[in-house]
């Protein structure tokens, strides 16, 4: 079997990072709502995210079939944060009573675009024959 990229620190720390970002936001947009219970889900999604990805960072540097269990998983995760994000910024655009939120979704979903573009960007390159 051969070994795990070289780059394979790059992507595990992407994943790391966005897990961390998205539970920061979760969180924040908990404590702005004055930790209401219509507000607390994103905190546990975030916790959630962080799990997931930190997981998913964790496994990726190890073996190389760790490495692509991770990665390949870890990219998944990203596309559906990029999508669920980007539908509730859609959604909640113009609702006053979303109007507290709105802001956190753009962000979650600006920064999980940000992050699945630096996964592809970082991804191994095929070796030319």
């Amino acid at each position: 079997m051969s070994e795990v990229p070289k780059d394979a620190w790059k992507l595990s720390a992407i994943m790391a990072g966005q897990g961390a970002y998205l539970c920061a936001l979760g969180v924040y947009g908990a404590y702005a709502s004055g930790w209401a219970a219509k507000a607390m889900h994103g905190a546990y999604a975030g916790g959630g995210a962080f799990a997931a990805l930190g997981l998913c960072a964790a496994i990726t540097p190890v073996t190389r079939k760790l490495y692509m269990i991770g990665v390949h998983i870890g990219l998944i995760l990203q596309l559906t944060f990029t999508g669920v994000f980007a539908v509730q910024s859609y959604r909640s655009f113009g609702v006053p009573e979303k109007a507290d939120r709105h802001y956190l979704f753009v962000l979650m979903a600006a920064g999980s675009a940000a992050a699945l573009y630096g996964m592809m960007k970082f991804k191994p390159k095929k070796e030319k024959k």
